[in-house]
């Protein structure tokens, strides 16, 4: 089966599968099929490990961002594994401790907090942090009480000594407002995280599943089973959040010095599954409600796979749970 992916020179990995010859490995040898997407995944975060290390000018500070469901998180977590494989530590620092509070985001049109906007955070802050890193190579992070949604006015003291690298992640952290004013980033990179492919169906002009749905597939899941998000909620707000990312995230994800494209190409067959039955509860009267079932018809597709195939160590489980990772 190692003949299922391509690399594309310097580029990111791409597969090339469609929804027959995928739903062909999965009948065929499903824990094979999901362990060589497993061991490409980690070998890419590895290559990129030995990049950030290997760079002339010493790095500090690594900014990775993405869109919603992308895994960030995980990934975050995973480059950490690995440059401490290779001699190295990494201290993650997520952009959401920087979150100003309910009470002073800004607001939409609506009248509704808007937590995707880049105001939501503090910007002289994080400015502030991630320049004291480059040249001091210590800051005082804030934190934040995400259950009454305000700063703690608490700090937690990190030190890159020893030749640790602060990996600061969240979707706004290409954003050039963190460091125009810095006079030196030498000592940074900057990744950026997606899935940057959908899946083709023979006979199907353009993508059978996009790769956004392959992300709303992974965010319906992860939202209803450990955020207590109705599929009405997590659909009807879906457009909102590709257009905040559109704004604030698009414009800068070629300003990335690395990219990865964060599918799993086995991964529909684990999260349209549950994704289906969650859908499946989609109101008639909901705006989106035919739509939902011509995605309830395509995500039903997929030939499924147990979820006990998937590694504790696998991104996929920052959306399905039972992981080793802490979110």
């Amino acid at each position: 089966m190692n003949a299922f992916m391509i690399n594309l020179g310097n580029s990111y990995r791409r597969y090339a599968l469609t929804v027959d010859k995928i739903n062909e490995y999965a009948k065929l040898n499903p824990a094979e099929f999901v362990s060589q997407a497993e061991k490409a995944y980690r070998a890419d975060v590895r290559d990129i490990a030995r990049r950030i290390l290997e760079s002339p000018e010493r790095c500090r500070v690594v900014m990775l961002a993405g869109p919603s469901a992308s895994g960030k998180t995980t990934t975050a977590k995973m480059l950490g594994e690995e440059l401490e494989a290779l001699g190295s530590s990494a201290e993650i620092i997520s952009m959401d401790s920087f979150y100003l509070g309910e009470a002073k985001v800004p607001r939409t049109p609506e009248g509704n907090p808007d937590f995707e906007c880049v105001e939501a955070l503090n910007i002289p802050e994080i400015e502030r942090c991630i320049n004291e890193l480059l040249t001091e190579g210590e800051s005082d992070i804030p934190t934040f009480n995400f259950a009454k949604s305000e700063p703690t006015g608490q700090t937690i003291h990190v030190s890159l000594k020893g030749g640790k690298i602060a990996i600061i992640e969240g979707i706004h952290a290409l954003n050039p407002i963190f460091t125009k004013h810095i006079a030196s980033t030498g000592g940074l990179k900057k990744i950026y995280i997606s899935v940057k492919q959908g899946i083709h169906k023979a006979g199907v002009k353009g993508y059978f599943v996009t790769a956004c749905e392959l992300r709303l597939l992974r965010r319906l899941v992860r939202d209803y089973k450990f955020r207590g998000s109705t599929a009405d909620h997590t659909i009807g707000m879906w457009n909102d959040v590709l257009k905040g990312e559109k704004k604030y995230i698009v414009p800068f994800k070629y300003s990335g010095d690395i990219t990865i494209n964060s599918i799993h190409i086995y991964e529909p067959c684990i999260t349209a599954s549950e994704a289906v039955n969650i859908l499946s509860k989609v109101s008639p009267g909901h705006s989106e409600y035919e739509y939902v079932q011509d995605l309830i018809k395509r995500a039903g597709a997929f030939v499924p796979i147990s979820e006990s195939c998937v590694p504790k160590d696998s991104l996929i489980r920052e959306f399905i749970g039972k992981g080793k990772y802490k979110y």
